[in-house]
């Protein structure tokens, strides 16, 4: 399917550019378009949007993605709650840790997305122009508009600024190539292209940067990822009840599937959790699990105080976890003399941590405190203890 390339203009509407041999087409008329622009990208001035690099060290991308908020949030004027972050592709190629990012408040984006689905093109890509730029050191002079990447940063400009705001960009720089001659005679360098005279001359540049690979970072990424439809085509043709027991065959296959995948997962999780504590508490036992529940169970055992099963307040300790965001369990200690589990937990904030202990004693038959807790690097590190409420 060829792509289409578009860009928003000031008052909303937008150009479309089709590939029509070695130029491109461009019009305001949706030609070429598929169903919900899911062929489309659509850029953006970037005016709103910061371009930023960070060394991001990740095993996986799914880390990446949630170091990446962290990596970039003292570069920010606005709260880290209240703005996107969208991480570049990863180049398995490079080995450096240098990922490129792009930050956009939440409300602009949002504005921006129900503009090109009031448009039908709900699946449509957008791009902020100046995360296309050649790499190196580079600005791009365009109707009203300054692109620019310097130092591993792209940005867009107001022209309006003024001079002096461009040469104290430029000034650390000394390799810039400058597209524009307004641009080149304001730095007092010889500019290399014209740049963009026009906004659907900036859009064919820009759409053969893309054309050609050249790569960028789509915004369009976690919550403002676009939605795929069901696509009913093929059970239109069913009579009415068969179709809707099939759509319900195949939800109950999948959410059985899902939910058969997370129970495995999570029984290993627990299973070796147990095993930890069990081998510490009791190592006369050599962590026998199904020993020790014997043991605590048995009115002739040596135990006093009651406690809650082993596996159960594991669980309900690894509940309490998995419902606040980025908490994780770093080890986990049993004293079998004072009938206390002891847990060393990680978690985002202090406020984090303390909302782990509030859900841990909300629960029937178990008390939680928080001892020692500090900061460790992005994470806060807390001590918990938990044991039965008397």
């Amino acid at each position: 399917m060829a792509r289409v390339y578009g860009f928003l203009q000031p008052d909303g509407s937008l150009l479309m550019a089709r590939r029509q041999g070695d130029s491109w087409a461009v019009t305001s008329q949706q030609k070429g378009v598929e169903g919900r622009g899911s062929n489309m990208v659509v850029f953006i001035n970037g005016l709103d949007v910061l371009g930023l690099s960070a060394t991001i060290p990740a095993r996986n991308e799914k880390e990446a993605l949630k170091a990446a908020p962290f990596a970039v949030e003292d570069e920010l004027a606005d709260n880290i709650e209240n703005s996107h972050v969208a991480l570049a592709e990863l180049d398995k190629s490079v080995t450096t840790l240098q990922r490129q990012i792009n930050v956009i408040a939440k409300t602009t984006l949002a504005q921006i997305i129900d503009l090109l689905v009031e448009r039908g093109l709900d699946e449509a890509e957008l791009v902020a122009a100046h995360s296309i730029l050649p790499p190196g050191n580079v600005l791009y002079e365009a109707p009203g508009l300054i692109l620019g990447r310097l130092g591993g940063r792209s940005f867009a400009l107001d022209p309006t600024l003024g001079r002096d705001v461009l040469v104290r960009l430029a000034d650390p720089f000394e390799d810039i190539l400058i597209h524009g001659d307004q641009l080149g005679r304001a730095l007092g360098q010889t500019a290399v292209t014209e740049g963009a005279q026009t906004l659907p001359a900036l859009l064919s540049q820009l759409a053969t940067w893309a054309d050609a690979g050249q790569p960028y970072i789509g915004l369009r990424k976690g919550g403002f990822e676009a939605v795929q439809p069901l696509d009913l085509e093929a059970i239109g043709r069913w009579k009415f009840a068969g179709a809707i027991a099939a759509v319900t065959a195949i939800g109950w296959f999948g959410s059985m599937v899902l939910e058969t995948n997370a129970m495995n997962t999570r029984a290993e999780a627990l299973n070796a959790l147990a095993g930890e504590f069990a081998q510490a508490g009791w190592p006369e036992l050599s962590g026998d699990v199904n020993e020790i529940l014997s043991l605590s169970r048995s009115s002739t055992s040596d135990i006093t105080q009651p406690f809650l099963g082993l596996l159960d307040a594991t669980a309900i300790l690894y509940d309490a976890l998995g419902q606040v965001e980025g908490s994780e369990l770093r080890t986990l200690r049993y004293d079998r003399a004072r009938r206390q589990m002891t847990a060393s937990v990680a978690c985002e904030s202090f406020a984090d941590l303390d909302r782990v202990t509030g859900i841990l004693n909300a629960t029937t038959g178990l008390s939680a405190r928080s001892g020692d807790a500090r900061q460790s690097g992005e994470k806060v590190i807390g001590d918990l203890t938990l044991e039965s409420a008397s």
